[in-house]
């Protein structure tokens, strides 16, 4: 049979198992510099890797978060992530906090540690200049490993797993309800939501106080809850225990798509960046008609 001439021979195998650069124990770095929607968005090629390359090694993959980075958002984008003057930054301390249980929780990650300098292995800002991937368009799960082919994965597979011993106190808020989120970036204004007040009962606003203020008032919906959770870990639990969830371009969209929970996509009309229809119960609407068929059909399937 004909060698393949990058196949790497047994004494090349050895000297590389040998090497100083690949060590069982060894601690592998991922850089990540922006906002948390992003970082969960590429825990699938973070998972990747580490199937790929950590299991049989016994590497460890520590992800390092960049603090305090100055965003470069579109001119009029609101986030409510600040520094200490007040200026909008990818991730802070407390978003840093809030990541932390959630992240360290899965099993391919060590340590989710904040950015002071390590050694990188895996520098995740390269799709930010260094190596175009069409930012902002395409899907946002896929920008990695457009720059790292190796770390493709299968989107329609779990990245982001919780296990069954959701927090009772969140499980009695969010069960049969489906669960509702509304940034004030990329977002879809054609969309007329007058229509959820006919589910109010059945619905709970997962976000900030301001954009729970924010959205309710706008659609008369001042009776749906706004769910509090100490931690994105308790946000897992109540996306992945809540009957759908349905919200625009943001972290709490791209968490229910990693962990498969059914989903449905206020699609942003000038940056769209997230995909629906990967895997089961995932939809998305670009159109009125859209958003209420497909709130509609998965509403009555009662998931």
């Amino acid at each position: 049979m004909k060698k393949n001439k990058h196949e790497l021979t047994k004494r090349q195998q050895s000297e590389l198992s040998e090497s100083e650069f690949i060590q069982p124990e060894q601690i592998v770095r991922f850089f990540h510099a922006v906002n948390p929607g992003d970082l969960i968005a590429s825990m699938g090629s973070m998972k990747s890797y580490y199937d790929r390359y950590c299991v049989s090694s016994k590497r460890k993959i520590n992800i390092c978060q960049s603090i305090n980075q100055i965003a470069a958002y579109y001119q009029g984008a609101t986030h409510p992530t600040v520094n200490e003057t007040g200026q909008n930054v990818c991730c802070n301390i407390p978003m840093w906090e809030m990541l932390k249980p959630l992240v360290e929780s899965q099993y391919y990650v060590n340590k989710f540690e904040q950015y002071n300098g390590q050694k990188i292995d895996v520098d995740l800002n390269i799709i930010r200049g260094k190596t175009p991937v069409n930012l902002p368009y395409g899907a946002i799960q896929t920008w990695v490993s457009l720059a790292y082919p190796d770390l493709q994965f299968d989107l329609t597979k779990e990245w982001i797993f919780v296990d069954d011993n959701c927090p009772k106190d969140i499980l009695k808020l969010v069960k049969g309800k489906v669960i509702i989120n509304f940034t004030e970036r990329y977002r879809n204004t054609m969309i007329d939501y007058n229509f959820l007040k006919h589910y109010a009962p059945d619905l709970i606003f997962a976000g900030t106080e301001r954009e729970h203020w924010l959205f309710c008032n706008q659609w008369g919906l001042g009776s749906v809850p706004r769910l509090v959770v100490k931690d994105f870990l308790e946000l897992a639990y109540a996306i992945k225990n809540c009957r759908f969830l349905l919200g625009n371009q943001s972290m709490n969209w791209n968490l229910a798509e990693a962990m498969k929970t059914p989903r449905l996509l206020e699609i942003c009309t000038f940056a769209p960046n997230c995909v629906h229809m990967v895997g089961d119960n995932s939809y998305g609407f670009l159109y009125q008609v859209g958003c209420e068929f497909w709130f509609r059909a998965l509403y009555e399937k009662g998931l």
